[in-house]
Protein backbone atom coordinates (compact mmCIF):
# COMPACT_ATOMS: atom_id res chain seq x y z
CA UNK A 1 0.00 0.00 0.00
CA UNK A 2 0.92 3.42 -0.83
CA UNK A 3 1.99 5.90 1.95
CA UNK A 4 -1.28 8.65 2.45
CA UNK A 5 -0.90 12.12 2.16
CA UNK A 6 -0.92 14.13 4.69
CA UNK A 7 -2.32 17.41 4.48
CA UNK A 8 -1.81 21.07 5.63
CA UNK A 9 -3.51 22.74 8.30
CA UNK A 10 -5.85 25.30 6.52
CA UNK A 11 -8.27 27.85 8.51
CA UNK A 12 -10.31 30.32 6.68
CA UNK A 13 -9.66 33.89 8.69
CA UNK A 14 -13.31 34.16 8.67
CA UNK A 15 -13.41 31.65 11.23
CA UNK A 16 -9.72 31.78 12.80
CA UNK A 17 -11.22 35.67 13.70
CA UNK A 18 -14.14 34.53 14.89
CA UNK A 19 -14.99 36.35 18.50
CA UNK A 20 -17.75 35.33 21.03
CA UNK A 21 -20.07 38.66 20.33
CA UNK A 22 -20.20 37.69 16.44
CA UNK A 23 -23.23 35.57 16.01
CA UNK A 24 -22.94 32.19 17.55
CA UNK A 25 -22.69 28.83 15.28
CA UNK A 26 -25.78 27.12 15.40
CA UNK A 27 -25.26 23.48 16.83
CA UNK A 28 -27.83 20.32 16.97
CA UNK A 29 -26.70 17.90 19.69
CA UNK A 30 -27.49 14.39 18.08
CA UNK A 31 -27.84 12.14 21.56
CA UNK A 32 -28.39 13.03 24.61
CA UNK A 33 -26.49 10.10 26.57
CA UNK A 34 -23.75 10.14 29.19
CA UNK A 35 -21.40 11.97 26.35
CA UNK A 36 -24.07 14.46 24.99
CA UNK A 37 -25.31 15.98 28.27
CA UNK A 38 -21.64 16.89 28.95
CA UNK A 39 -21.65 18.38 25.07
CA UNK A 40 -24.49 20.27 25.80
CA UNK A 41 -23.08 22.00 29.02
CA UNK A 42 -20.24 23.09 27.17
CA UNK A 43 -22.96 24.55 24.21
CA UNK A 44 -24.96 26.20 26.60
CA UNK A 45 -22.11 27.69 28.80
CA UNK A 46 -20.22 29.12 26.04
CA UNK A 47 -21.46 31.86 23.86
CA UNK A 48 -19.88 31.10 21.06
CA UNK A 49 -22.39 28.41 20.26
CA UNK A 50 -25.88 28.58 19.97
CA UNK A 51 -27.78 24.82 20.60
CA UNK A 52 -31.09 24.89 18.33
CA UNK A 53 -31.81 21.69 18.20
CA UNK A 54 -31.44 18.10 20.50
CA UNK A 55 -31.97 14.81 19.31
CA UNK A 56 -32.60 12.14 21.87
CA UNK A 57 -33.25 8.11 21.38
CA UNK A 58 -35.91 7.57 24.11
CA UNK A 59 -39.37 8.57 25.20
CA UNK A 60 -38.46 9.53 28.54
CA UNK A 61 -36.09 12.36 27.04
CA UNK A 62 -38.27 13.35 24.66
CA UNK A 63 -39.82 16.78 25.85
CA UNK A 64 -37.15 17.39 27.95
CA UNK A 65 -35.40 20.72 27.83
CA UNK A 66 -31.61 20.68 26.51
CA UNK A 67 -30.48 22.94 29.89
CA UNK A 68 -32.22 20.30 32.11
CA UNK A 69 -30.69 17.26 30.58
CA UNK A 70 -26.87 19.22 31.43
CA UNK A 71 -28.27 19.62 34.40
CA UNK A 72 -28.04 23.04 33.46
CA UNK A 73 -31.28 25.74 33.59
CA UNK A 74 -33.89 25.33 30.78
CA UNK A 75 -32.96 27.61 27.65
CA UNK A 76 -36.12 26.77 25.47
CA UNK A 77 -34.91 23.93 23.34
CA UNK A 78 -36.87 20.82 23.79
CA UNK A 79 -35.41 17.58 22.89
CA UNK A 80 -37.53 15.28 20.23
CA UNK A 81 -36.85 12.22 18.30
CA UNK A 82 -38.68 13.87 15.31
CA UNK A 83 -35.33 13.57 12.96
CA UNK A 84 -37.49 15.18 9.90
CA UNK A 85 -37.90 18.11 11.67
CA UNK A 86 -33.96 18.28 13.29
CA UNK A 87 -33.19 18.08 9.42
CA UNK A 88 -35.03 21.41 8.29
CA UNK A 89 -33.75 22.99 11.40
CA UNK A 90 -30.77 25.77 9.86
CA UNK A 91 -27.87 24.43 11.95
CA UNK A 92 -24.50 24.79 11.10
CA UNK A 93 -22.87 22.09 12.61
CA UNK A 94 -24.73 18.76 14.42
CA UNK A 95 -22.46 16.78 17.18
CA UNK A 96 -23.73 13.57 15.90
CA UNK A 97 -23.21 11.00 19.04
CA UNK A 98 -25.87 8.16 18.56
CA UNK A 99 -25.44 4.41 20.46
CA UNK A 100 -22.73 2.48 18.46
CA UNK A 101 -22.70 -1.22 18.39
CA UNK A 102 -18.70 -1.60 18.39
CA UNK A 103 -19.13 -3.35 14.85
CA UNK A 104 -17.83 -2.76 11.55
CA UNK A 105 -19.84 0.51 10.01
CA UNK A 106 -18.99 -0.42 6.80
CA UNK A 107 -20.41 -3.92 6.37
CA UNK A 108 -24.29 -4.15 5.06
CA UNK A 109 -26.03 -6.29 7.80
CA UNK A 110 -23.77 -4.90 10.78
CA UNK A 111 -25.52 -3.82 13.94
CA UNK A 112 -23.30 -0.08 13.46
CA UNK A 113 -24.61 0.19 10.25
CA UNK A 114 -27.35 2.13 11.17
CA UNK A 115 -25.70 5.20 12.64
CA UNK A 116 -24.09 5.21 9.13
CA UNK A 117 -27.15 5.10 7.11
CA UNK A 118 -28.41 8.00 9.35
CA UNK A 119 -25.90 10.28 9.01
CA UNK A 120 -25.80 10.12 5.40
CA UNK A 121 -29.37 12.66 5.12
CA UNK A 122 -27.65 15.08 8.01
CA UNK A 123 -24.68 15.47 5.41
CA UNK A 124 -26.59 15.52 2.77
CA UNK A 125 -29.01 18.49 4.37
CA UNK A 126 -25.76 20.83 4.48
CA UNK A 127 -24.86 20.09 8.09
CA UNK A 128 -21.59 19.72 8.90
CA UNK A 129 -20.56 17.21 11.79
CA UNK A 130 -18.64 15.94 14.24
CA UNK A 131 -18.32 12.81 15.90
CA UNK A 132 -16.75 10.52 18.52
CA UNK A 133 -17.50 7.21 17.43
CA UNK A 134 -14.42 5.24 17.62
CA UNK A 135 -14.06 3.16 14.50
CA UNK A 136 -14.27 6.20 12.16
CA UNK A 137 -11.44 8.10 13.18
CA UNK A 138 -10.00 6.35 10.19
CA UNK A 139 -10.85 3.73 7.80
CA UNK A 140 -7.95 1.40 6.12
CA UNK A 141 -8.76 -0.83 9.12
CA UNK A 142 -12.56 -1.44 8.08
CA UNK A 143 -13.61 -4.30 5.79
CA UNK A 144 -14.49 -1.59 3.05
CA UNK A 145 -12.77 1.10 3.75
CA UNK A 146 -13.69 2.23 0.13
CA UNK A 147 -17.01 1.75 0.38
CA UNK A 148 -17.37 3.32 3.54
CA UNK A 149 -15.30 6.81 2.43
CA UNK A 150 -17.08 6.92 -1.08
CA UNK A 151 -20.60 7.18 1.08
CA UNK A 152 -19.42 9.91 3.43
CA UNK A 153 -18.14 11.83 0.69
CA UNK A 154 -20.70 11.56 -1.61
CA UNK A 155 -23.26 13.14 1.45
CA UNK A 156 -20.75 15.97 1.28
CA UNK A 157 -20.67 16.77 -1.90
CA UNK A 158 -24.03 16.99 -1.98
CA UNK A 159 -24.70 19.36 1.11
CA UNK A 160 -21.02 21.22 0.60
CA UNK A 161 -20.38 19.56 4.24
CA UNK A 162 -17.72 17.90 6.18
CA UNK A 163 -17.67 15.46 8.78
CA UNK A 164 -14.68 14.39 11.15
CA UNK A 165 -14.97 11.56 14.16
CA UNK A 166 -12.28 11.87 17.10
CA UNK A 167 -12.69 12.39 20.93
CA UNK A 168 -10.34 11.51 23.95
CA UNK A 169 -9.55 8.09 23.04
CA UNK A 170 -9.22 8.21 19.86
CA UNK A 171 -9.04 10.89 18.65
CA UNK A 172 -6.44 12.55 21.21
CA UNK A 173 -4.55 10.65 23.94
CA UNK A 174 -4.06 7.93 21.51
CA UNK A 175 -2.67 9.56 18.69
CA UNK A 176 -3.06 13.69 18.14
CA UNK A 177 -1.25 14.35 21.80
CA UNK A 178 1.20 11.13 21.09
CA UNK A 179 2.03 12.62 17.74
CA UNK A 180 2.68 16.10 18.99
CA UNK A 181 5.57 14.47 21.64
CA UNK A 182 7.11 12.73 19.19
CA UNK A 183 7.58 16.26 17.46
CA UNK A 184 10.05 17.11 20.60
CA UNK A 185 11.99 13.79 20.20
CA UNK A 186 14.22 11.44 17.42
CA UNK A 187 14.50 8.40 16.57
CA UNK A 188 11.26 6.51 17.21
CA UNK A 189 10.64 2.99 17.50
CA UNK A 190 7.31 2.50 19.07
CA UNK A 191 4.31 4.59 20.81
CA UNK A 192 2.46 2.99 23.56
CA UNK A 193 -0.71 4.74 24.67
CA UNK A 194 -2.75 3.59 27.90
CA UNK A 195 -6.27 3.96 29.24
CA UNK A 196 -6.45 2.95 32.82
CA UNK A 197 -10.03 4.02 33.88
CA UNK A 198 -12.62 2.39 36.29
CA UNK A 199 -16.35 1.94 34.23
CA UNK A 200 -17.58 1.15 37.48
CA UNK A 201 -20.60 3.80 36.90
CA UNK A 202 -21.00 3.28 33.01
CA UNK A 203 -24.61 1.70 32.56
CA UNK A 204 -24.17 0.30 29.50
CA UNK A 205 -24.96 -3.34 30.07
CA UNK A 206 -25.16 -4.32 26.53
CA UNK A 207 -21.96 -3.01 25.55
CA UNK A 208 -20.17 -4.21 28.60
CA UNK A 209 -21.75 -7.52 28.16
CA UNK A 210 -20.74 -7.49 24.58
CA UNK A 211 -16.52 -6.72 25.37
CA UNK A 212 -17.02 -9.76 27.57
CA UNK A 213 -17.72 -8.67 31.43
CA UNK A 214 -19.43 -10.81 33.66
CA UNK A 215 -18.81 -14.13 31.58
CA UNK A 216 -16.17 -16.64 31.68
CA UNK A 217 -13.02 -17.00 29.79
CA UNK A 218 -13.82 -19.39 27.94
CA UNK A 219 -17.16 -17.73 26.91
CA UNK A 220 -15.85 -14.37 25.25
CA UNK A 221 -17.19 -13.19 22.67
CA UNK A 222 -15.49 -13.30 18.97
CA UNK A 223 -17.39 -10.32 18.33
CA UNK A 224 -16.05 -8.77 21.70
CA UNK A 225 -12.16 -9.25 19.89
CA UNK A 226 -13.29 -7.74 17.02
CA UNK A 227 -14.66 -5.27 18.30
CA UNK A 228 -11.51 -3.58 19.54
CA UNK A 229 -9.98 -4.12 16.37
CA UNK A 230 -13.00 -2.11 14.82
CA UNK A 231 -12.89 0.70 18.14
CA UNK A 232 -8.69 1.30 17.95
CA UNK A 233 -7.67 -0.50 14.52
CA UNK A 234 -7.81 2.84 12.99
CA UNK A 235 -5.21 4.93 15.68
CA UNK A 236 -2.27 3.25 13.83
CA UNK A 237 -3.40 3.94 10.34
CA UNK A 238 -3.93 7.60 11.51
CA UNK A 239 -0.44 7.85 13.60
CA UNK A 240 0.84 6.33 10.17
CA UNK A 241 -0.16 9.00 7.83
CA UNK A 242 1.44 11.78 9.95
CA UNK A 243 4.82 10.22 9.80
CA UNK A 244 4.96 8.13 6.96
CA UNK A 245 5.13 5.14 7.95
CA UNK A 246 3.11 1.87 6.75
CA UNK A 247 1.28 0.02 8.40
CA UNK A 248 1.37 -4.05 7.25
CA UNK A 249 -1.30 -5.48 9.91
CA UNK A 250 -3.41 -4.80 12.82
CA UNK A 251 -2.90 -7.24 15.61
CA UNK A 252 -4.98 -7.42 19.31
CA UNK A 253 -4.22 -9.20 22.10
CA UNK A 254 -6.03 -9.24 25.74
CA UNK A 255 -5.63 -10.57 28.98
CA UNK A 256 -9.22 -10.55 31.32
CA UNK A 257 -9.04 -11.05 35.34
CA UNK A 258 -11.58 -12.67 36.91
CA UNK A 259 -14.04 -11.44 40.33
CA UNK A 260 -13.22 -12.82 43.68
CA UNK A 261 -16.81 -12.45 44.13
CA UNK A 262 -20.26 -11.52 42.81
CA UNK A 263 -21.04 -7.48 43.06
CA UNK A 264 -23.01 -4.87 41.52
CA UNK A 265 -21.43 -1.90 40.28
CA UNK A 266 -22.81 1.59 40.70
CA UNK A 267 -23.64 1.60 37.20
CA UNK A 268 -26.23 -1.26 38.15
CA UNK A 269 -24.42 -3.82 36.22
CA UNK A 270 -24.03 -7.48 38.21
CA UNK A 271 -20.44 -9.31 37.66
CA UNK A 272 -20.65 -13.02 38.91
CA UNK A 273 -18.13 -14.64 40.53
CA UNK A 274 -15.13 -16.01 38.53
CA UNK A 275 -16.59 -14.07 35.75
CA UNK A 276 -14.39 -11.21 34.04
CA UNK A 277 -14.66 -8.36 35.75
CA UNK A 278 -11.21 -6.89 34.10
CA UNK A 279 -10.10 -6.58 30.67
CA UNK A 280 -6.50 -5.56 29.61
CA UNK A 281 -6.11 -5.29 26.12
CA UNK A 282 -3.73 -3.82 23.49
CA UNK A 283 -4.02 -3.30 19.36
CA UNK A 284 -1.02 -2.68 17.52
CA UNK A 285 -0.07 -1.62 14.55
CA UNK A 286 2.84 -3.60 12.68
CA UNK A 287 5.25 -1.84 10.04
CA UNK A 288 8.37 -3.25 8.88
CA UNK A 289 7.57 -6.77 11.56
CA UNK A 290 7.43 -5.00 14.49
CA UNK A 291 4.52 -3.08 16.33
CA UNK A 292 5.52 0.71 16.22
CA UNK A 293 1.89 2.24 17.53
CA UNK A 294 0.01 0.28 20.38
CA UNK A 295 -2.68 1.00 21.65
CA UNK A 296 -3.60 -0.62 25.54
CA UNK A 297 -6.54 -0.21 27.90
CA UNK A 298 -6.83 -1.70 31.38
CA UNK A 299 -10.85 -1.39 32.33
CA UNK A 300 -11.95 -2.81 35.50
CA UNK A 301 -15.23 -2.83 36.69
CA UNK A 302 -14.19 -2.45 40.21
CA UNK A 303 -10.65 -0.65 41.78
CA UNK A 304 -9.11 -3.56 43.14
CA UNK A 305 -9.85 -6.34 40.15
CA UNK A 306 -6.13 -6.55 38.46
CA UNK A 307 -3.82 -5.37 40.89
CA UNK A 308 -0.86 -6.55 39.25
CA UNK A 309 -2.14 -4.50 35.77
CA UNK A 310 -0.95 -0.87 35.37
CA UNK A 311 -2.65 2.35 36.76
CA UNK A 312 -2.36 6.35 36.29
CA UNK A 313 -2.81 8.43 39.16
CA UNK A 314 -5.23 7.32 41.82
CA UNK A 315 -8.28 6.49 40.29
CA UNK A 316 -6.92 6.21 36.31
CA UNK A 317 -6.46 8.46 33.56
CA UNK A 318 -3.71 7.86 30.71
CA UNK A 319 -0.36 7.40 29.99
CA UNK A 320 1.90 8.11 26.43
CA UNK A 321 5.36 6.30 26.43
CA UNK A 322 7.32 7.20 23.22
CA UNK A 323 10.82 4.88 22.52
CA UNK A 324 12.86 7.32 21.67
CA UNK A 325 16.23 8.88 21.68
CA UNK A 326 15.38 10.79 24.29
CA UNK A 327 12.62 8.52 25.97
CA UNK A 328 9.41 10.77 26.52
CA UNK A 329 6.74 9.53 29.18
CA UNK A 330 3.46 11.38 29.75
CA UNK A 331 0.94 10.70 33.02
CA UNK A 332 -2.20 12.41 32.79
CA UNK A 333 -4.32 11.33 35.70
CA UNK A 334 -8.19 11.97 35.87
CA UNK A 335 -10.34 12.30 38.42
CA UNK A 336 -8.65 15.62 39.57
CA UNK A 337 -10.79 17.74 42.40
CA UNK A 338 -13.09 19.79 40.34
CA UNK A 339 -13.71 17.62 37.98
CA UNK A 340 -16.46 15.01 38.09
CA UNK A 341 -14.41 12.88 40.74
CA UNK A 342 -15.15 9.90 38.34
CA UNK A 343 -11.75 9.04 35.71
CA UNK A 344 -14.66 7.61 33.61
CA UNK A 345 -16.68 10.64 33.82
CA UNK A 346 -14.11 12.70 33.03
CA UNK A 347 -13.07 10.80 29.90
CA UNK A 348 -16.51 11.50 28.83
CA UNK A 349 -16.90 15.27 29.25
CA UNK A 350 -13.33 15.93 27.92
CA UNK A 351 -14.28 13.37 24.55
CA UNK A 352 -17.66 16.02 24.36
CA UNK A 353 -14.96 18.79 24.95
CA UNK A 354 -12.81 17.67 22.19
CA UNK A 355 -16.15 17.81 20.01
CA UNK A 356 -17.06 21.07 20.25
CA UNK A 357 -13.71 22.63 20.30
CA UNK A 358 -13.50 21.25 16.58
CA UNK A 359 -16.15 22.67 15.61
CA UNK A 360 -14.95 26.25 14.31
CA UNK A 361 -12.19 24.10 12.62
CA UNK A 362 -14.66 21.59 10.90
CA UNK A 363 -17.23 24.16 10.05
CA UNK A 364 -13.65 26.32 7.97
CA UNK A 365 -12.64 23.09 6.35
CA UNK A 366 -13.32 22.14 2.88
CA UNK A 367 -16.36 19.47 2.23
CA UNK A 368 -15.99 15.91 2.86
CA UNK A 369 -14.85 12.94 5.36
CA UNK A 370 -11.76 14.77 7.27
CA UNK A 371 -9.44 13.25 10.30
CA UNK A 372 -7.69 16.10 12.96
CA UNK A 373 -4.80 15.92 10.63
CA UNK A 374 -6.84 17.83 7.94
CA UNK A 375 -7.99 20.19 9.80
CA UNK A 376 -6.52 23.25 11.74
CA UNK A 377 -4.66 22.38 15.33
CA UNK A 378 -7.63 22.16 17.63
CA UNK A 379 -6.31 24.54 20.41
CA UNK A 380 -9.40 25.20 22.63
CA UNK A 381 -10.35 28.07 20.98
CA UNK A 382 -13.24 29.97 23.02
CA UNK A 383 -12.42 27.93 26.07
CA UNK A 384 -11.10 30.53 28.09
CA UNK A 385 -13.47 32.28 30.95
CA UNK A 386 -13.01 35.89 31.25
CA UNK A 387 -14.82 38.74 32.03
CA UNK A 388 -13.74 40.53 28.57
CA UNK A 389 -12.99 39.51 25.44
CA UNK A 390 -9.33 41.26 24.25
CA UNK A 391 -7.27 41.23 21.67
Amino acid sequence: MDALPFYPFVLDAAVRDRKVEDMPMKVIQWGAGYTGAHALRYLINNPAYEVVGVKCFTAAKEGTDAGEIAGLGPIGVAATRDVDALLATNADVVLYMPRDALTDPSVADSPSRGWYVDLLPILASGKNVISPICSATHYRHLADPEGFLAGLNEACATGRSTVAFFGLDPGFLTDALPLTMAGAVGEVTQIRTYEVLLYAEYTEAETLSMLGFGARPQDLPPEGIESLKVSWGGVPYLVAEATGVLIEDITVDIDVALSPDTFTSPGGVTIGEGTIAGIKFSVSGISGGAPVVVVNHVTRMRADIGPDWPNVGTVGGYRIEIDSFPPFVGDFPLGLPGGTGSSFDDAMAMTAARCVNAIDAVVAASPGYKTFLDLAPLVGQHTIKAAAVSV
